[in-house]
């Protein structure tokens, strides 16, 4: 099968590129985009017919000006959690197919999943025409921050437990997911990356502090070659695919 080009922007923005498909995940919003970010962005899909998901309606994941900050894609679909459309509902459109949590659809020969986040928004299970599956969680994490009570974090790690226990059925190719150094649990991401198995484990939500990931294979749990470790913008995995 072709390989999987994947390509770090910032934070949660990512690129995935396949022989037939050109995905983007949520672009930021404009204050906090620099000018490295953008050009990045625009290199990978310029003259490309794109989806792009948005998981939810934070500054750090969704741009209210994503049309025109992706105006030099040839075309684009938008799969949009519901709040943005609740929160800015000038943002709809034709290109926009608005989603609810814990729900399926269809945008061509993509079959989505969505599954409800603990934070705000949607976490996405993707399904290629060639196959291949990718999950991305936006904000979907182990959010048991440690001045929280007791009970509120038992209850983020049982609810991001539960999540996983149903993405880990789904037998994921690719997984996206927040890996927060602010928490001792690393949002769950060593969790993740044991139980779900992924083939390549794609570490999220940085904030562009990216040099703390150097060696993060080894605080997951899983081996080097099963995991994206970038520095930078425009740093590149390439997956090869039924491998």
């Amino acid at each position: 099968m072709p390989d999987v080009r994947i390509v770090h922007i910032f934070h949660n923005c990512f690129v995935l590129k396949t022989s037939e498909d050109v995905l983007v995940f949520d672009v930021p919003a404009e204050k906090k985009q620099f000018k490295s970010h953008m050009q990045a962005l625009e290199k990978e899909i310029t003259g490309q017919n794109i989806t792009i998901f948005i998981s939810h309606s934070h500054s750090d994941h969704f741009d209210i000006n994503l049309r025109k900050t992706c105006s030099s894609a040839a075309s684009l679909k938008i799969i949009a959690s519901d709040d943005i459309l609740d929160m800015y509902p000038d943002f709809e459109g034709e290109d926009v197919l608005s989603v609810e949590p814990d729900a399926e659809y269809h945008e061509g020969q993509m079959s989505i999943k969505t599954l409800i986040s603990n934070d705000l928004g949607v976490a996405f299970i993707i399904t290629l025409k060639n196959g291949l599956k990718i999950y991305f969680g936006g904000d979907l994490a182990q959010w048991d921050w440690e001045e929280a009570p007791e009970a509120q974090r038992n209850f983020a790690a049982k609810f991001f437990k539960d999540a996983v226990s149903k993405i880990a059925a789904e037998g994921i190719d690719i997984g996206f997911s927040n890996v927060d150094r602010r928490l001792s649990s690393l949002a769950g991401a060593p969790y993740f990356a044991q139980h779900v198995k992924p083939n390549l484990f794609i570490p999220m939500h940085a904030f562009g502090r990216t040099a703390w990931l150097e060696d993060i294979d080894s605080r997951l749990g899983i081996a080097a070659d099963k995991c994206f470790i970038y520095r930078k913008t425009g740093d590149f995995v390439i997956y090869h695919q039924g491998f």
